[in-house]
Formats: structure tokens, sequence, C-alpha cells
């Protein structure tokens, strides 16, 4: 995730190749800023978690993105949009994944999940971390009336971030 006035700029790409493989559960990148961060300004450093940092099903977790909803006086996303914060439970995957990622729906009386737009916006035990996942994308489930939304496991990915860093 990326607040508004820092701009990531791409090093590498797909150089318009197709995927060959799904990427539930892989959906995760790393983004090295150009310039560095004036903490000043609100912006805070979360850690990442330890390998054992799994959090099992039940778990209320705190959710983070710039998304949209019915509230967002600007759809064209011209400021960033707006921060806004949720919390959530973990749940059992119950479909077919790879990757391995975090299940969540949305938390009991909370009713709030990731919107679009949230893509690569943290999933965190508490406001100040460690970062547990990152969204990655939605499911709607026959007979399972809300939509899960998958995050990749960060605590999962520790070899693929920390050789990237």
């Amino acid at each position: 995730m990326v607040a508004p006035g820092y701009m990531p700029s791409c090093m590498s790409a797909r150089q318009r190749r197709p995927i060959a493989l799904r990427l539930s559960g892989f959906d995760i990148a790393i983004v090295m800023l150009a310039q560095m961060v004036n903490l000043q300004s609100g912006i805070t450093v979360i850690s990442l978690p330890h390998p054992s940092d799994i959090p099992p099903p039940g778990t209320g977790v705190f959710i983070v993105g710039y998304g949209r909803d019915d509230n967002d006086h600007d759809p064209s996303r011209k400021n960033g949009g707006i921060l806004k914060k949720g919390r959530a439970t973990i749940m059992e995957c119950r479909h077919a994944t790879d990757g391995n990622p975090i299940c969540v729906k949305a938390g009991q009386n909370f009713g709030q999940l990731p919107a679009p737009g949230d893509s690569g916006g943290p999933l965190l035990p508490s406001p100040q971390g460690p970062v547990l996942g990152v969204v990655s994308h939605g499911v709607t489930l026959p007979n399972f009336p809300d939509i899960i939304v998958e995050y990749a496991s960060v605590a999962r990915m520790l070899d693929f971030v920390r050789s990237n860093i």
C-alpha cells in the first residue's frame, strides 16, 4: 500500500508475456521507493511478521486500504482516495487455492471487507502490525452469503520478501 503523494516506479515488468500460472496466494510484490519517506507526515513503518505469524480461523484482524466505498467523494482517485480501516475475521479457506493464502470474512458486527482499490493493503493483528498479509482478491462461493477475501501470507513468503529487499 502506498500513501498518496508517494509514487512507486516499476523497475522490471512482465514485458507483455502471458502469465501461465494462477497467482492465488502468491499475489505479492516488493515496491522500492525512489526517495526516502518523510515519517513526520503520518506514515508509519510496520514490521514484517515472524514465520509463525499465521493467524488461525476465528482470529480478529484489522484491514486498511484506499479502496472504493459509497462515501468516497473522489471516485476518480485524483487525491489518492480516503484511507479506511476496518475489522474482519480469519476463516478457513473453503475453496481450492494455491499458495496457501489467508482467507478473511467480514467480522461479526463489523460488516467491513476490502473493496476494489484495496489490493496490496495490509492485514494486521493490531494497528501496530506486523503485516500478516496483503490483499489479493475476493471470492464468492455458493451457499456462503459473504464475499471471502484472499490475502497473500507475508509470513509464508518471507524468503521471497527478504531476498528482494
